[in-house]
């Protein structure tokens, strides 16, 4: 196993978290609404600000701002993915087969075992990151414009004015990366 040190430096961090076998588990109103009160529960206890989020059938991409002097995303994370998990799986729904090794660690084929991590260092990496966010499902060929994609912070962002409703523009789908630099 890699020796991988994550960094726990800084105030904000990018995250994205990915379902085991990305399998589109977040198609399901419940699933959904199960990760939402997973995310409240563990902010109620481990208070961060979530700068922006977008959730995909299969993953989700996070901004957090955690409060000076404490950096533990991992025990915040490692949380929301385990209160999430249980009653996922309570409520009658599969998990994807998982390896013998990580059974013996516990390990359910709800979520990949790690997840992605970022440390937003500058201005620019935070806009770039507030700009990855919502372009994410028209990355993904799900919509041609943010704004289609209903699962994302980018409609508190226009309700405040901090973008247009049509940023990015029409993207010509499918799977076109290329729009108007919003890669």
């Amino acid at each position: 196993m890699p020796n991988y040190r994550r960094n726990y430096a800084g105030t904000c961090f990018f995250f994205t978290l990915v379902t085991h076998a990305r399998r589109n588990i977040f198609v399901a109103e419940s699933a959904r609404q199960l990760l939402r009160e997973s995310i409240e529960r563990t902010r109620a206890e481990r208070p961060w600000q979530t700068m922006a989020v977008v959730l995909l059938p299969d993953h989700l991409h996070m901004l957090w701002r955690l409060p000076d002097g404490d950096t533990d995303y991992s025990s915040r994370i490692a949380a929301m993915k385990k209160r999430f998990t249980r009653p996922f799986l309570a409520s009658g729904e599969t998990e994807a087969a998982v390896p013998q090794g990580q059974k013996r660690h516990r390990l359910r084929g709800v979520w990949q075992r790690r997840f992605w991590e970022h440390t937003i260092r500058d201005e620019r990496e935070l806009r770039m990151h507030l700009d990855y966010i919502p372009a994410n499902p028209v990355k993904h060929g799900l919509v041609s414009r943010p704004a289609d994609w209903e699962w994302s912070s980018f409609h508190r962002y226009v309700q405040i004015g901090a973008y247009e409703a049509d940023w990015c523009g029409q993207v010509d789908l499918p799977g076109s990366v290329e729009y108007l630099g919003c890669e």
